[in-house]
């Protein structure tokens, strides 16, 4: 496991954040301020993780092309769960990562509060250390209580939504930010449980079902949530045992849903991610973690804020880490 941290940008807020996030991930930080000091770099050194300053398509396409002609882009050397970029758009803005076979991680620069959110990233980059980026413990502090529901049959899902609601009221969040919190859990229990199950040729099983239909959740098709709260960050992951995600439908149904449905989650298409992204919107992070054929691990992640727009504004990501 490579404990190197590469970052490629010449802006300041970059380099500060990539420092504390090395520091709080106990990695080596190296800087490669041109493409041919990346490319030096990565013949060089086995890197875990880079940051790649990717707000413009002008720089990023200046950061595929010098991979590309070094390496290729399917080249050991380069691997997309590794790959974090930065910008400072929102998802919708940046169609040439959304479509890039290197996507891996994107990051909206929100360094208001550098130290909580490098320390936050710090975890994140952690995990896409390890062999496997599963468990919701990887992205709280160790202090953190968390508690795991295993789910028996579909109709429970708004109990575990309302559970998950109250949890949030009772420990002083919002009503506007519990109800937010809540909508993404909703979201992610209807994707495991609807559009995650496939059949031995990869079709989805539920795809003409009702959302309202009971179906006993048993064997492959169990449903677990893990609820986790650390007095700063609150997160839920929901665990399905297809590993069905698909990476540029996922992707795709997040850019086309910010570009032309004004933001609103779309719940009937099968298979075309998890649709949450009015909650990415609103300040979540997400992270997917999928083993194709055996567990998807899909995880909102939430910082906590006084006050709605804080929490609109915060810092947020979009991670996928794809095992095959």
């Amino acid at each position: 496991m490579s404990r190197v941290v590469l970052l490629f940008s010449t802006r300041v807020e970059d380099r500060t954040f990539a420092e504390k996030v090395a520091a709080h991930a106990q990695l080596t930080l190296m800087t490669a301020p041109t493409p041919q000091d990346a490319v030096r770099i990565l013949s060089q050194q086995q890197v875990g993780a880079m940051l790649v300053d990717a707000s413009t398509q002008g720089q990023y396409d200046v950061f595929e092309n010098a991979v590309q002609e070094a390496f290729g882009l399917f080249s050991d050397k380069l691997n997309s769960n590794t790959l974090h970029y930065l910008g400072s758009g929102d998802i919708h803005e940046v169609p040439y990562l959304i479509q890039s076979p290197l996507f891996g991680h994107y990051l909206i620069r929100n360094f208001s509060d550098i130290d909580a959110t490098a320390e936050h990233y710090g975890r994140v980059v952690s995990a896409t250390l390890g062999e496997r980026a599963f468990g919701i413990k990887n992205f709280l502090r160790p202090e953190a209580k968390i508690q795991t529901v295993s789910l028996k049959k579909t109709t429970q899902k708004q109990g575990a939504v309302e559970a998950v609601k109250n949890y949030l009221l009772a420990n002083k969040f919002q009503a506007r930010i519990s109800s937010v919190i809540a909508n993404a859990v909703d979201e992610l229990l209807m994707n495991a449980m609807f559009d995650a199950p496939v059949d031995a040729g990869g079709k989805h099983i539920e795809s003409g079902s009702s959302r309202a239909t009971e179906i006993a959740l048993e064997g492959q098709r169990a449903v677990e949530m893990h609820v986790g709260f650390d007095g700063n960050c609150f997160a839920v992951s929901v665990v399905d045992h297809f590993g069905s995600l698909d990476r540029s439908k996922l992707l795709g149904s997040v850019s086309k849903i910010y570009k032309k449905d004004s933001y609103r989650v779309r719940t009937s298409v099968a298979g075309a991610g998890i649709g949450l992204a009015s909650v990415f919107h609103s300040g979540g992070s997400f992270f997917f973690a999928s083993e194709s054929g055996a567990r998807t691990e899909a995880t909102v992640l939430f910082r906590k804020a006084e006050n709605f727009r804080s929490f609109k504004s915060q810092f947020r990501h979009l991670s996928t880490q794809f095992y095959f």
